[in-house]
């Protein structure tokens, strides 16, 4: 095609707004709403989820579609546990790469953080839903990956009105109680307090 034939892209434009919407067909919008509502939403992490836990794509899938059980109300069968008000925890076997590290699916309702921890080992958070802000102001999206090093801490709030859903691999983390929660009970009492 020489220059001359090429067609101008602002005709092409004006041609194709001068075309009359169609609405699609009934059960391809069914179809894409259905995937849109349920787990396939997660599939564009699938590759993440299977490298960042060594999973084979299977269970990958599986791990993702559990977070409709939490969301759909499933909670007494879908495994998924309260950690503190607003925060929802599911652990689930990484792959042997991953050595001593396990993973968790992690969902935080708007309003709520995931409370201040310090890290045994480093931890790697693929975000899937929603937006986070940690202490330093810093601000994540679906898509990021955060690592955190060995003995880091940190606290995992929740921006807008969005829940927020994560993958996390992690070794152990030692969650810390806000201050002036700590009473007689909290301390071992065969520790040495002088």
């Amino acid at each position: 095609m020489s220059d001359r034939d090429a067609f101008d892209p602002s005709v092409l434009d004006a041609l194709a707004l001068g075309l009359d919407p169609q609405k699609p067909e009934s059960s391809l919008r069914d179809r894409l709403l259905g995937l849109v509502s349920t787990s396939g939403r997660f599939l564009p992490f699938l590759d993440r989820m299977m490298r960042i836990f060594d999973l084979p794509e299977s269970r990958a899938k599986h791990e993702l579609a559990t977070i409709d059980d939490v969301e759909a109300g499933k909670g007494e069968d879908s495994e998924w546990d309260v950690l503190t008000p607003g925060v929802s925890v599911r652990d689930f076997e990484a792959g042997e790469a991953c050595g001593e590290a396990h993973g968790g699916l992690v969902r935080i309702e708007p309003g709520h953080a995931f409370p201040r921890h310090s890290h045994v080992g480093e931890e790697t958070l693929l975000v899937l839903q929603g937006r986070l802000e940690d202490e330093q102001g810093n601000r994540y999206r679906a898509g990021d990956t955060i690592v955190s090093a060995d003995e880091t801490a940190h606290e995992l709030r929740v921006v807008g009105d969005e829940a927020v859903l994560y993958a996390a691999l992690v070794v152990a983390i030692d969650i810390q109680p806000p201050q002036g929660e700590l009473d007689d009970d909290d301390w071992d009492d065969d520790e040495d307090l002088d």
